[in-house]
C-alpha cells in the first residue's frame, strides 16, 4: 500500500515555479543543494527590478517562460510578462529584496525559494511573501524559465489536491505500472536524478520508470512537506523512501504539475538523495 504523509503547507496565492533540471544529453551532474547558486541569477534580478526597467527585466526570462504572480492567471512568454511588469512597476521607485532561503543546482539549472519584500517610494513596507525561480543558463546568460510568486499571509490547507496528485503517483510506482506512471507526465516533461541525469520527453522517462522497477515491484513512500498551488500549477516538494528487496533508500524530491484539458501531469520533477 502507499503511504502519503502531508506535513505541512503553503497554499494559495502564491509564489514558485518550478522545478526541474533539463540539461543536456548524457549530462551527469549531481543535483546539489546550494544556497548560494543562487547569489548572481537573483542579484541580476533585482538590479532589474530596482532600475524601474521593465525591458531589461524581461531579459532576463525565457522566450517561453511563465510566471504567475499572486492571485492572478499565468503570464506568458516574455513579451507578456515585459506588459506584466511595466503595469507592476508603474512610475518607478518601488524596490524589492529577494533573500533566498535554498536553492538545488545541476549544471546550468537552479531552482531558487525565498521571500521577498517590497518597499514603496517613500521607504515604507508594501507587501512581504515567498517566491521560486527555475533559472536555466544559455550562452552563459541565466534566464528564468518558471516562477511564482505568493504574498503573505494568504495560507490556506487546502491539502486534496496535492493528496490526490501525490496518490496517483504513489500507487502507480507501486504497482510498478510503468504505462500508468507515464500518463500521469507531460509530453514535453523533464525528469532529473542523481544518478541519471535529466531525461527529457515521455519514451525516455518510460525507459527510466522500466528500467528502475527492474522486474521488481519497489514500493515508495512519498511525504510532502512543502506545497503551492495557484491556479492550475502545483508545486510538490519532500522526502521519499523506497522499499525494494528490503534495501531502503531515502531522498528528496520535487514535482511541478500543471493542469490542462486532460487533467494533472507532471511538467518537471528532481529526485536526490
Amino acid at each position: 500500500m502507499n503511504t502519503i504523509i502531508i506535513t505541512r503547507w503553503f497554499v494559495g496565492i502564491v509564489v514558485v515555479s518550478v522545478a526541474v533540471a533539463a540539461a543536456g544529453c548524457g549530462q551527469r551532474e549531481s543535483l546539489l543543494e546550494d544556497a548560494t547558486a543562487a547569489s548572481e541569477p537573483t542579484a541580476a534580478w533585482v538590479a532589474a527590478f530596482n532600475s524601474g526597467d521593465a525591458a531589461a527585466l524581461a531579459a532576463l526570462y525565457a522566450e517561453n517562460a511563465r510566471s504567475l504572480p499572486p492571485g492572478g492567471p499565468a503570464v506568458i512568454g516574455r513579451s507578456q510578462i515585459e506588459s506584466y511588469w511595466r503595469d507592476d512597476l508603474g512610475e518607478g521607485g518601488v524596490t524589492t529584496v529577494l533573500t533566498p532561503a535554498d536553492a538545488v543546482t545541476q549544471g546550468d539549472f537552479v531552482h531558487v525559494e525565498g521571500t521577498y519584500q517590497v518597499k514603496g517610494t517613500d521607504g515604507a513596507e508594501l507587501v512581504t511573501g515567498q517566491y521560486q525561480q527555475l533559472w536555466t543558463r544559455t550562452g552563459g546568460q541565466w534566464q528564468v524559465e518558471r516562477e511564482m510568486w505568493r504574498i503573505d499571509p494568504a495560507v490556506q490547507r487546502q491539502t486534496d489536491v496535492a493528496a490526490r496528485l501525490t496518490s496517483s503517483w504513489t500507487t502507480a510506482y507501486n504497482a510498478a505500472d510503468a504505462t500508468a506512471l507515464l500518463a500521469l507526465y507531460a509530453d514535453d516533461a523533464a525528469l532529473s536524478t542523481v544518478q541519471e541525469g535529466t531525461v527529457n520527453g515521455k519514451p525516455a522517462i518510460e525507459a527510466f520508470w522500466v528500467g528502475d522497477f527492474g522486474g521488481a515491484k519497489p514500493t515508495s513512500t512519498l511525504t510532502v512537506t512543502d506545497a503551492y498551488l495557484a491556479g492550475e500549477l502545483a508545486h510538490l516538494e519532500g522526502e521519499y523512501k523506497v522499499s525494494d528487496s528490503g534495501n531502503i533508500t531515502n531522498g528528496r524530491y520535487i514535482q511541478l504539475w500543471m493542469r490542462d484539458a486532460d487533467g494533472w501531469r507532471i511538467h518537471r520533477e528532481m529526485w536526490w538523495r
